[in-house]
């Protein structure tokens, strides 16, 4: 565990501070590649369990080594089934959360659920400390001051230890320097996975077909489920004419 005496005081008690004042916070960590998001979100998770706040750690982050338990997330299912059914306060450290919430495809499933379900997880006293590159990436749904409560930016790729935060609650505006980096483990390289529904949720079909397809398009890869990928091609091709017909009454005579 990271003894407290490496931090600040003044930054201790400040991350302490943004997750007392509301029973769920929810606070983004902005900055291109390098500048240090992700080590600064399980920095903070470091001081809220060693200040006592939090006991319950989840990440979609690929951990090595903790000195406190990180429980893996990969999935909106299971981040649902944890919030509802773990005991007391709880963070979540969704990293990349720009591909699960992306602008660019403001329809997808997940991300129509997740910004559904967002206030939802938020009533199971669930806090959540987020990263992404660029809040241009993020579906502008979730970063509205009625839900974000404020976000950190790492503008130095070349000085990690330099924040700058902004608050959406308080008249916080504040400059940080000399964030010492977490004794937590992590891949740097991982990417970061997140879908919708667990690996372990099975849709049963009588057609073998339909099957393969719903695996697919919930994040199963080709690869791993020995398919070539013209297979894939040739059964979308034909759902899709298969429901055309069906919708439009196509008559095929």
């Amino acid at each position: 565990m990271l003894e407290l005496k490496q931090v600040t005081k003044d930054f201790s008690d400040f991350i302490v501070h943004l997750f007392r004042r509301e029973i769920s916070g929810f606070i983004i960590i902005l900055g291109r590649r390098g500048t240090g998001k992700t080590d600064l979100s399980l920095l903070i998770a470091e001081i809220l369990v060693g200040k006592g706040l939090f006991e319950q750690i989840a990440t979609n982050i690929k951990i090595y080594d903790s000195p406190f338990p990180i429980k893996p997330i990969m999935n909106l299912e299971d981040l649902k089934y944890w919030a509802k059914n773990t005991e007391g306060r709880k963070l979540f450290i969704f990293d990349e959360i720009g591909k699960g919430m992306t602008r660019r495809r403001p329809m997808s499933s997940l991300n129509v659920k997740l910004i559904h379900q967002f206030n939802t997880l938020r009533k199971y006293k669930l806090s959540i400390v987020a990263t992404t590159i660029n809040e241009k990436y993020v579906d502008s749904a979730i970063l509205g001051e009625d839900t974000l409560d404020g976000f950190f930016f790492k503008p130095n790729y070349r000085n990690p230890k330099v924040a700058l935060y902004q608050d959406n609650l308080e008249d916080l505006d504040l400059d940080i320097y000399d964030i010492p980096k977490t004794t937590v483990k992590f891949d740097t390289w991982d990417s970061a996975p997140f879908a919708e529904h667990s690996p372990n949720t099975r849709a049963h079909f009588n057609d073998k077909d339909l099957e393969i397809l719903w695996r697919w398009s919930n994040g199963h890869t080709i690869k791993a489920l020995g398919l070539h990928r013209m297979k894939i091609n040739r059964l979308c091709r034909k759902y899709i004419r298969e429901s055309l017909d069906a919708k439009f009454h196509v008559s095929q005579d």
